[in-house]
This record gives structure tokens, sequence and C-alpha cells, in this order.
């Protein structure tokens, strides 16, 4: 699983994408606080190499104790991040036949990752990925990295066709290096509820026009 932008446009914008490829889950990980990375952010990721087809991850349908969906979950239409002011539009993103997640152009809007949990589900991550930058355009998601424990996380979506307002506070925010991303801790749908925003990041490899990490900032609702 990765995350690809499509294609770049002379030199502007290169493609921000979510590697997935199976090797040590926990290596190359790092806690991050405030990292700030260059002005050009642009980014492609490494070649898809040898990883579990993602659409055969199973994914758990969020239930409640009486096996009825909860009525808290959201479909999200929009995210807000007071702390880093930040918003945009969320729209549907789901996995491409070629086994990636492509977030949604222009980098001012994110997609949620339709296939795994709702926003607001008691169970499993509901997935929230942006591009960090394209045509020079700075990504919504590009400062996640400079989130706090605390910080809040808003999430605007719609249950049972009315407008719902959920707040979620950060727990914490990881860089992981793509060439040993635990795509699986990333994206797991049996956890407990939570929201995982993401983006591309650390250091920037010219000779592929890749950003070596990804940037993931966890939250549960408040």
């Amino acid at each position: 699983m990765r995350f690809r932008s499509g294609r770049y446009d002379g030199w502007l914008p290169f493609l921000c994408v979510l590697a997935a490829i199976v090797l040590l889950a926990t290596a190359g990980i790092t806690w991050v606080a405030s990292p700030n990375w260059g002005v050009h952010n642009v980014i492609a990721a490494p070649r898809h190499v040898g990883e579990v087809p993602f659409h055969k991850v199973p994914v758990a349908r969020p239930v409640d104790a009486t096996g009825v969906a909860p009525a808290i979950a959201v479909a999200p239409y929009r995210i807000q991040i007071p702390a880093i002011n930040a918003g945009a539009p969320v729209i549907d993103i789901g996995t491409s036949s070629d086994k990636e997640l492509e977030p949604p152009l222009p980098p001012t809007t994110v997609g949620w990752w339709k296939l795994g949990a709702q926003p607001g589900a008691p169970t499993g991550t509901a997935v929230i990925a942006g591009h960090i930058n394209s045509s020079g355009v700075t990504g919504a998601l590009a400062r996640i990295g400079q989130l706090d424990p605390g910080d809040k996380v808003i999430v605007h979506g719609l249950r049972d066709g009315h407008r719902t307002e959920l707040t979620f506070v950060v727990t914490g925010v990881r860089t992981y290096s793509k060439a040993t991303l635990p795509w699986q801790k990333v994206f797991d749908q049996q956890v407990a509820g939570r929201l995982a925003l993401v983006t591309c990041g650390g250091p920037f490899d010219a000779s592929t026009g890749n950003y070596l990490d990804n940037i993931v900032a966890y939250a549960v609702l408040a």
C-alpha cells in the first residue's frame, strides 16, 4: 500500500505517496515533536515491492455491544485542525486496482479511506490522508508533524443525513521510514476507535523525488 499523487508536470509537483513494505514493523520508527521540512515539499514513494494486497486486509465493521453500528460514527466531509490553522474538505477515497491509496488533488483537499472505519466508530482506524504539496501549493496536512498531544482535530460529518461535529484530541505524532513502514499498524482495523492523519515528510531524496518518511498523527475522541 502506498500513497501516490499522480503525475508531476515540469519541476514543480512530484507526488506524495504512502509505501508499504512488509519488513520489521517497528524498525525505523521515531517519536517526533515538531519536525519542519523544507518549503519545497514534494514526494513520490518507493516502488511497490512484495507486500500483501491491502484490499485483502480484514476490515472490522465497527459495532457496539448489541451488534448495531454506533450512532456517533460519521461520514466525514470536512476537517479542521485549529493548532496549525488548517482546514480542508474531505472526500472518499478507496484502494485502486494496483493496491494504492491515492490522496486527492488539489492538496488543499484530503481523502478519507472509505474501506476503513468512520471517524467516531468505537473500533478501527479512520484514515485521512493528504499530499504534503503539489504544484507549489501546500497541503492541508503538511504541518501535522507540529501537533502536540492534546491538540484538537474537528471532523464534520453526516450521521443519518444530519450534520454532526466530532472533536478528537491528538495522542501522539510519529514518523515512519517508508522503507520499513508498519502499514498493518497504521491501518489497523482491530484497535479501539481512533483517527490517523497521514502525509509525507522527513528527508527529501532529490535523486528520486521522494520524501523518505510518512508522518502520522493519531487522535481519539475527546
